[in-house]
């Protein structure tokens, strides 16, 4: 009798070491969504004005990424798709350090997420304000890695 073992799905991380070795090449910004997406076309972005409070327009419609591949496997995972309780996350920069911070619903929603990271040709991009940079064309992704809970940068604080 062959008894077939059922498939378990590996969770090593490994595509975090991937995104990292591009990010280090310097060709390459990211942008990190939970959505299925073909291209990537101009979204007009909004802000809170630091002045008034309220939620403004950002600039013209724009394809922003980021040249942190960090930032982008947070943004794939952490997010409120599929969560209905109040939640919220941060993430920033520090002294050219990366933090993170997100609530714990959020945490523990992103086990059961597949996110997409989106590989684009840093040359399409300007505007490298921080951590992010903006194109105002559609861009085609070269690269579409998926990333899991394990490939979320470590230094997550739970709010």
């Amino acid at each position: 009798m062959n008894v077939e073992k059922p498939k378990t799905i590996e969770r090593q991380g490994k595509n975090r070491e991937r995104l990292l070795s591009l990010e280090k090449e310097g060709r390459y910004v990211f942008h990190g969504s939970p959505d299925d997406i073909a291209v990537l076309q101009p979204r007009q972005a909004y802000n809170r004005s630091e002045k008034t409070g309220i939620i403004e327009k950002d600039g013209d419609p724009a394809v922003f990424a980021t040249p942190y591949a960090d930032i982008a496997i947070f943004r794939a995972l952490i997010n409120t798709k599929a969560v209905t309780e109040a939640s919220t996350s941060q993430f920033g920069m520090d002294n050219d350090r990366l933090f993170f911070s997100a609530t714990n619903n959020l945490l523990e929603a992103a086990r059961a997420k597949i996110g997409k990271v989106y590989v684009l040709d840093r040359r399409k991009f300007h505007n490298f304000e921080g951590m992010q940079c903006r194109s105002e064309e559609i861009n085609e992704p070269i690269e579409v890695i998926e990333v899991n809970v394990d490939d979320l940068p470590k230094n997550i604080e739970k709010i």
